[in-house]
């Protein structure tokens, strides 16, 4: 009887005393879902941009996300003018040249050093720059929960 009470004792502080871990929001996935955002409202403002051609990753081998997400950082993407949309605009530009939360995949990624430089990629308008980014973060978030 002693023992029963024991064990169930120990079975309800064993219960009691585990809680279970609170899952840390993953820093990677929220920065890119805004980066997805961004990209989206820039859209709405495509006609203000700048009607410069940029270099626009496609077809990124996993190995070489990071390094294309890079080269979007890079690019001159910028307002046509100074005006209110202009400062809109410049908001979002600054906001998605943050960098992104390190990653074990994205370490990996600096060793290899196969992935094609910036100047490579064509060039194309702002819009289809907007989309080739937007696409590429897609990849990357569906790389990231498989």
């Amino acid at each position: 009887m002693e023992r029963t009470v024991i064990y169930l004792m120990l079975i309800f502080v064993g219960t009691v005393a585990h809680k279970p871990s609170s899952p840390r929001p993953d820093r990677l996935m929220i920065r890119m879902y805004q980066l997805i955002d961004i990209v989206d409202q820039l859209k709405n403002y495509v006609n203000d941009l700048d009607s410069e051609f940029l270099p626009a990753p496609q077809d990124v081998k996993e190995c070489c996300e990071q390094s294309a997400f890079s080269c979007f950082q890079k690019a001159k993407l910028k307002a046509a003018d100074t005006g209110e949309n202009g400062k809109i605009i410049k908001g979002f530009i600054k906001q998605m040249k943050r960098k992104l939360p390190h990653t074990k995949a994205g370490q990996r990624e600096r060793q290899n050093l196969i992935c094609p430089s910036c100047d490579s990629y064509e060039k194309k308008p702002p819009k289809e720059f907007l989309e080739s980014l937007k696409s590429l973060l897609q990849k990357m978030i569906h790389q990231h929960l498989s």
